[in-house]
């Protein structure tokens, strides 16, 4: 009796195009979301803490 031993296909080539479609989507919106994460974490650095010292005048 002879076995027949199979051999693993990787995920990777067992896919189909809407699971491939789907992670390429999903790296797009990763990497869009860290990109804007970045943007913020810079524009909320350079905000100046002091400046409603100036924008609004003291009343005694």
């Amino acid at each position: 009796m002879r076995v027949e031993i199979k051999n693993a296909i990787s995920p990777a080539e067992n896919e189909n195009a809407y699971n491939r479609d789907r992670r390429a989507k999903l790296l797009i919106l990763k990497t869009a979301d860290a990109n804007r994460e970045e943007q913020r974490r810079i524009s909320f650095a350079l905000i100046d803490s002091t400046v409603h010292k100036w924008r609004y005048p003291a009343k005694p």
